[in-house]
């Protein structure tokens, strides 16, 4: 359910809010370069706001001549701990909006990349996604956490103007690290009025949908481009695409002068956010999606489901129904990021999709799905489970994947046993009709019952082709 669906609001692509997907993350990132890039002077002081505080840390943990034993020192390390923001529901996809944090460890490597930068003469930063440049473990998740956690005060406001617009509902409800003490010089935990979600009672914030990336503008991977672009003659050094990111930091600490060139350079080219309405990678309408293949092609009579054979049946209705979607219904386009160069979208948000589908589907049939249960030797894609305690697995790969192969042959049985369960599904998704992959489709059925033979379980094949389909007028 989407943040507007709850709240009963006729979501409009020229909103400037995003909106969220209330009971998963969405794998997207508040990137602070757009912070310090917009136009609107409140978001360009906010950005002032949060370098004020790294600058203050860093003259803080200076003042400590880096003794770990100073109270200067530690008082940087408390400064630098930034509580995972949970409210926003976004990051790293998870099984939940619950999230990972971000505790001492962490405060203790960025507390180590200030340390070095001091070390080398450098006692300031002009943007602190330097950092991540400097010290392992500050990857995009963890800018995105910092820079949520230091505007907080202001997108708490930022949701309660919102809210008062569209008549949104708030409660009072304390917000972990939503207020600086100034005397103190520390975050607190205080209440505020913001908007609850009604199933689980916890607090919801928006942030702008113009702040969001994929990755940050400043980021590893665009130090390296960089690298490779514009410094390969002048730090005389080999450089690869394979670069290990060890490697990438330690030349980011040997050459702090070419940093602060990379920085310059990409705020002289600048950035632009994530298109969230038209969502090229399917992060986030995958639900919006989901409900339309389920209009167009519902399972009219749910099954009753008494055995595995039953169940098994279930999942390939299910399964043909989502295929008549795709192949007949025009909803292949969806997988496609870039249909010119033949890119499809991630296989993890493919499944998202299918598993917006497969929970309305299973929720009519009474059959509880879980996605990427443990084994105890990986997870699976899908697990479904009826009365009885009746269970199916399901596997979903591209056809394209790496280890296509190895997830039918090998993954699939091993998951099986480790979970005591006699019927699995492998389904693949044609993202190709190269002679290779030709053949990878038309040795499916042989491969799977040799796999089933082999490990005496059974394994089924299921098919579903993304590939462009012509108009009815041209087929």
């Amino acid at each position: 359910m989407y943040f507007s669906d709850c709240f009963q609001i006729e979501y409009k692509a020229d909103f400037d809010w995003f909106d969220p997907i209330l009971e998963n993350d969405t794998l997207l990132f508040v990137d602070p370069f757009l912070v310090f890039a917009d136009t609107d002077t409140e978001w360009q002081q906010a950005y002032g706001e949060i370098m004020d505080y790294f600058q203050s840390a860093f003259r803080l943990l200076a003042s400590s001549k880096l003794n770990p034993r100073h109270q200067y020192f530690k008082r940087t390390l408390s400064l630098m701990e930034f509580p995972e923001p949970r409210e926003f529901r976004l990051g790293f996809a998870s099984t939940s909006a619950e999230g990972s944090g971000s505790g001492p460890g962490l405060a203790k490597k960025v507390v180590e990349a200030m340390s070095e930068a001091i070390r080398r003469g450098i006692e300031d930063i002009e943007h602190f996604e330097e950092l991540g440049i400097l010290v392992s473990g500050i990857n995009k998740d963890r800018i995105s956490d910092i820079t949520c956690n230091l505007l907080k005060p202001r997108l708490i406001r930022y949701t309660q103007v919102i809210c008062h617009t569209f008549d949104v509902p708030m409660e009072v409800r304390k917000i972990r690290h939503s207020q600086y003490d100034e005397i103190r010089s520390r975050w607190m935990d205080a209440e505020h009025l913001v908007p609850i979600d009604p199933e689980t009672a916890k607090p919801i914030l928006l942030v702008p949908k113009r702040f969001l990336r994929e990755l940050p503008t400043l980021s590893s991977d665009n130090w390296g481009e960089f690298l490779d672009t514009s410094l390969r003659d002048d730090l005389n050094i080999k450089i690869s695409q394979g670069m290990r990111k060890d490697e990438i930091i330690a030349l980011a600490r040997t050459h702090p002068d070419a940093v602060r060139r990379w920085v310059q350079y990409m705020q002289d080219r600048g950035s632009s956010a994530y298109d969230v309405d038209s969502d090229p990678m399917l992060h986030v309408n995958w639900q919006r999606l989901a409900r339309e293949a389920v209009s167009v092609s519902p399972i009219e009579e749910p099954p009753q489901i008494s055995n595995a054979e039953d169940l098994l049946s279930f999942v390939h209705t299910a399964i043909d129904h989502f295929r008549d979607w795709v192949e007949k219904k025009g909803g292949w386009r969806v997988f496609w990021r870039d249909l010119k160069e033949f890119k499809s979208v991630p296989e993890s948000n493919m499944q998202l999709l299918f598993l917006g589908v497969l929970e309305h589907y299973c929720s009519q049939a009474g059959v509880r799905l879980d996605r990427e249960v443990e084994t105890g030797r990986g997870p699976v894609d899908f697990t479904f489970t009826s009365a009885g305690d009746v269970r199916v697995l399901l596997e979903m790969k591209k056809l394209t994947h790496g280890e296509f192969w190895h997830g039918l042959r090998t993954q699939t049985p091993i998951y099986m046993a480790s979970q005591g369960v006699r019927h699995a599904v492998f389904l693949a998704v044609r993202d190709s009709i190269s002679k290779p992959m030709r053949e990878r489709w038309i040795k499916l059925s042989v491969e799977a019952a040799a796999a089933s033979e082999n490990n005496s379980c059974t394994i089924r094949v299921a098919r579903v082709d993304i590939m462009p389909k012509d108009s009815a007028s041209k087929s």
